[in-house]
């Protein structure tokens, strides 16, 4: 399994709940996430999910590619029934956004069978770049049959324990040393800390840990200065800003009582310190949202 396909968040199950339904289909997804967020991966476990899975996976990267690079690129498909990703399709030139509508056109027009299934992912607004001139509407509603958001890092919390453990193996056994291992206190900072870079900066960090820390105990003092300084930030925090749109709060509770038990493995007592809660008043919003303990 792909690092990044590794996950128990709530926002990561639904994901890949949504993605093994359409691996099952020919349609055209289009993947929407933050740069480093794993939509390559994403693409390809559709691919190998799907009854093309013994067909070609192919990839052609749209930045910085002209008509003719993405015309060539087409030509050389000899395969009948390949699947094409194409990567950060926002970028992708209008003359190939063109001449990919007239490929997309000619298929609809033929058998049933699509020779030829189209993955894109982008981590634009396709969207706005349609309305705003930028993209083809066309191409983008052909495109996006199916949408498939992947959620940046900051959002699978719950994740980052089960990630960082997989890229320390990783990097331990490509370069043949003996794995870190997390305290706590560093395990909760890579908790707190936003991860602009995603599930790249995250392996990145755990490879670089590896290398300069061999089976050694690593502890907050050896992360990142930008990483300990999260920890500080959000300690020092005004508070939470409420968003325009407003919030369910009873709702955000019950998110947050569910995470808090995930990330203490089922015990109330731990659960209850990392919210703030007495063990009883825990018990009590257990029982408010009808959550099982």
């Amino acid at each position: 399994m792909k690092t990044e396909l590794i996950g128990k968040s709530p926002a990561f199950v639904r994901l890949m709940n949504a993605t093994r339904m359409v691996a099952a289909t020919d349609v055209s997804v289009l993947i929407l996430g933050e740069p480093g967020s794993g939509k390559s991966s994403l693409a390809g476990e559709i691919h190998a999910a799907s009854p093309r899975r013994a067909d070609p996976f192919l990839s052609f990267a749209c930045t910085g590619a002209c008509a003719e690079d993405l015309t060539a690129f087409l030509a050389g498909i000899t395969a009948s029934r390949a699947t094409l990703y194409l990567r950060e399709v926002a970028e992708l030139c209008a003359e190939g956004q063109a001449r990919l509508v007239n490929l997309l056109t000619r298929q609809d027009s033929g058998p049933r069978c699509q020779p030829l299934r189209i993955i894109a992912g982008t981590s634009q607004d396709l969207d706005a770049a349609a309305q705003q001139g930028r993209f083809r509407r066309d191409l983008y509603q052909r495109l996006c049959v199916v949408p498939l958001e992947v959620p940046p890092l900051r959002e699978r919390v719950l994740d980052i324990t089960l990630l960082s453990e997989h890229f320390i193996a990783v990097a331990a056994s490509r370069h043949q040393q003996a794995a870190p291992w997390l305290q706590a206190g560093a395990e909760r900072l890579l908790r707190r800390y936003p991860w602009p870079g995603n599930l790249r900066e995250l392996a990145n960090l755990c490879e670089r840990l590896v290398i300069l820390l061999p089976g050694a105990e690593v502890g907050p003092e050896s992360l990142p200065r930008e990483v300990r300084r999260g920890d500080a930030l959000i300690e020092t925090a005004t508070g939470f800003e409420l968003p325009p749109q407003g919030i369910d709060l009873n709702r955000l509770e019950a998110e947050l009582i569910r995470q808090a038990l995930s990330l203490a493995a089922g015990n109330k007592s731990r659960a209850a310190r990392l919210l703030g809660l007495t063990r009883d008043t825990l018990l009590y919003r257990l029982q408010k949202h009808v959550i099982a303990g």
